[in-house]
């Protein structure tokens, strides 16, 4: 009796592990086509667990934060210095129209130009990256360690920002080194940390296949219940982000407003708080370790992981014809996010030549910090109003894009000498940031859940991944194509014309995709063959 009793206790879980209920035989009274799905023990749907994942989004916010505003202010500062005017040995001009060149492999480059040829090399290793990282993070219990590694290497290697204080080329090469192995990090855990956010819609119950609740009614509001848990948790994984991004650069503005040094150049100020941002990373991340629930996935089939990688992309690239949705959204959502972020990068390096670099680096210290908050604020806003309106999610995307499109264009007007306007005043930049910021974190939260609304189970990080992974064959090309517009003009508003150009291309696939069949396609087992195949149609 004993015995029996052994046999039939559960087994012991860890928290947060995913256990699938066992099926019957074929005919039995426990068949489980005729049972609802069994219920599942220490899962993604405790409050503890959603609270251990936004810690870890926390964790890398510090990070990013610096990384995308004040490595790029730190490469243009060093650049300036380093480099010289076209054809003399006289030093660069810091503030208005820059014509600069700085050494760039064999030959010379605009100073602005090295840092968007830096930003293409790391978008090309991002993307090979995470073709490796997404092909297997769906298996066993990798997707918890190899997130939380690559939040602590991320970290790590922002340490040694503070160490190299002076402006020489040698230093401009370790920055440009460190900043490049840091986009390699951060595609790792990016694709891992959003393929969790399926996974908490599904645990929220997500897709329930009851026959009994199949009704127009019921699958309505569950869909939309359902989409505001996706919601819910895109946003406060975003805002979760730029709370920490927040820390970081509020150090970095409390440094600069305070040295002595702050008045003439910030650049110091800049390292201090790249440093700081990174300890805070590698400490909240090691953390997380202990808290962040273990997703259990099926037993990889192979030992050979990069091989597996490559085989499931592949497999994933197949499945077009039965889940094609998400492949139209993820392409306008890789478009876009290209165009977004590099439309964003030129922003930033246009609001120091305007303000002066090293003058107006409080001043920017300022502009940075603020755009998270506004970013923030934009993303918190739509959660809220979302469940409250009976808008469909795309109509909300549309009119978050056509806000890309607008200030795009507007940059672009400042290509004339003629034109006074076209982001050659500083307050265009704080118009920009109370209205553009806003809209992209909302865009990008609104991305998310309707991307994550059509994937299939058990492909999360498959096509979570999918995203970046597309970006290998695209997101290099723009900022290429920027640098070396900008190397021929000395113009920060002529590499505005490719993201316009983007932008519009990428609205083509927003208004193409269909959500709604998305999610239907979504139900369809993944091994299940096309109907076509079928034999019952023989």
């Amino acid at each position: 009796m004993q015995e029996l009793h052994d046999a039939q206790e559960s087994p012991k879980l860890k928290y947060g592990t995913l256990v699938k209920p066992t099926q019957s035989p074929a005919g039995s009274i426990d068949d489980t086509e005729n049972q609802p799905e069994a219920p599942i023990k220490n899962t993604l749907s405790s409050n503890r667990a959603l609270w251990a994942w936004l810690l870890v989004c926390f964790s890398t916010g510090p990070t990013d934060g610096v990384a995308g505003k004040y490595v790029p202010a730190v490469l243009q500062s060093v650049a300036n210095s380093v480099g010289h005017i076209p054809g003399t040995n006289k030093p660069c001009a810091r503030r208005g129209t820059i014509v600069c060149v700085v050494p760039f492999g064999p030959g010379e480059v605009d100073y602005n130009s090295y840092i968007l040829y830096l930003q293409a090399i790391s978008r090309s290793i991002e993307g090979a990256l995470t073709l490796l990282i997404s092909g297997i993070a769906d298996y066993a219990h990798y997707r918890k360690a190899l997130m939380i590694i690559s939040i602590v290497l991320f970290g790590t290697f922002a340490l040694p920002f503070a160490a190299f204080t002076d402006k020489t080329y040698s230093n401009l090469v370790t920055y440009s080194s460190l900043w490049l192995t840091m986009a390699a990090v951060s595609a790792a855990y990016g694709t891992i940390e959003s393929s969790y956010i399926p996974l908490f819609m599904r645990e929220s119950g997500w897709f329930v296949r009851n026959s009994r609740d199949s009704g127009a009614g019921n699958g309505e509001m569950r869909h939309k219940t359902q989409m505001n848990v996706g919601t819910k948790t895109s946003v406060l994984a975003l805002v979760a982000g730029n709370l920490g991004s927040i820390l970081a650069l509020l150090i970095g503005v409390i440094v600069a407003n305070t040295s002595n040094s702050g008045a003439q150049d910030g650049y110091r100020s800049f390292l201090i708080a790249i440093t700081a941002g990174g300890a805070v990373t590698v400490l909240l991340g090691t953390i997380g370790w202990f808290f962040v629930p273990s997703v259990q996935g099926p037993k990889a089939p192979s030992k050979n992981l990069a091989f597996l990688a490559l085989k499931n992309q592949f497999s994933l690239l197949k499945s077009y014809r039965r889940y094609p949705e998400p492949f139209k959204l993820c392409i306008g959502w890789v478009l876009w996010n290209t165009a977004s972020s590099n439309f964003q990068s030129v922003l930033g390096l246009a609001f120091r030549e305007v303000t002066g670099l090293g003058s107006g680096d409080r001043l920017y210290t300022v502009y940075s910090f603020l755009g998270v908050v506004t970013a923030s604020i934009g993303s918190l806003t739509w959660m809220f109003i979302y469940p409250a309106l009976t808008w469909r999610m795309k109509s909300y995307a549309y009119f978050f894009f056509s806000v890309h499109v607008l200030w795009c264009l507007w940059g672009t007007l400042g290509i004339s000498n003629n034109v006074p306007i076209g982001f050659k005043h500083t307050a265009e930049f704080w118009v920009e940031l109370a209205v553009l910021n806003p809209a992209t974190s909302a865009l990008r939260a609104c991305n998310r859940v309707m991307y994550a609304a059509m994937l299939p189970r058990g492909k999360e990080a498959h096509f979570t991944g999918l995203e970046i992974t597309l970006g290998l064959a695209t997101g290099w090309i723009n900022p290429l194509v920027q640098s070396v517009i900008q190397d021929r003009t000395h113009n920060l508003r002529y590499p505005m014309l490719p993201n316009l150009f983007l932008f519009l291309l990428s609205a083509v696939f927003y208004f193409w995709f269909d959500m709604d069949k998305g999610i239907e396609d979504s139900k369809k087992p993944w091994t299940e063959e096309p109907a076509e195949h079928s034999p019952v149609d023989n």
